[in-house]
């Protein structure tokens, strides 16, 4: 899985592909030609290849692709809405300029994305509102406890990265 948020062509990079992991869906028993000189090019990239079937591919991609994109145009959307630009580039630190530049990303090509996956979006959307409501419960109930704890147990996804 590779990308930028960036497009066109001032953007490319020879190496984008370069160690990332390939998805092949729906053909681990494939022995075809093509799949051969498929399989060859992406292992001339040291690329990871992954089989699964289609269905197991949108509800995995819809959790580490699809979301951080909808967060992300979502921070940004509301961000704007409620701040003036100087205001942005006076406070907006490191932090936001991670979680929001994902943003960028193509509207053209995320629709087509979100249309094509809506269920399963709309699943990891829904599992994603009950982690921010457990969230705003734990800072209502001044429960800082429990919400260190809760994002300690965040932490643990980037030793699994």
């Amino acid at each position: 899985m590779a990308g930028k948020e960036n497009t066109g062509i001032a953007y490319s990079d020879a190496n984008l592909y370069f160690e990332k992991t390939i998805i092949l869906c729906d053909i681990d028993k494939e022995d075809s030609y093509q799949t051969n000189i498929a399989k060859d090019i992406f292992n001339s990239l040291n690329m990871k290849i992954v089989y699964m079937n289609s269905d197991e591919h949108d509800v995995h991609a819809c959790y580490v692709s699809h979301m951080p994109h909808i967060v992300s145009f979502s921070l940004a959307n509301s961000v704007l809405k409620q701040e003036q630009a100087e205001n942005i580039v006076s406070l907006a630190g490191g932090g936001f300029r991670d979680v929001s530049r994902i943003a960028k990303s193509s509207p053209f090509m995320w629709v087509d994305i979100f249309k094509h996956n809506k269920d399963n979006l709309l699943k990891s959307i829904q599992d994603f509102e009950a982690e921010l409501q457990n969230a705003k419960t734990m800072i209502q109930d001044e429960n800082w406890e429990e919400m260190q704890k809760w994002m300690e147990d965040a932490n643990k996804l980037h030793n699994i990265l």
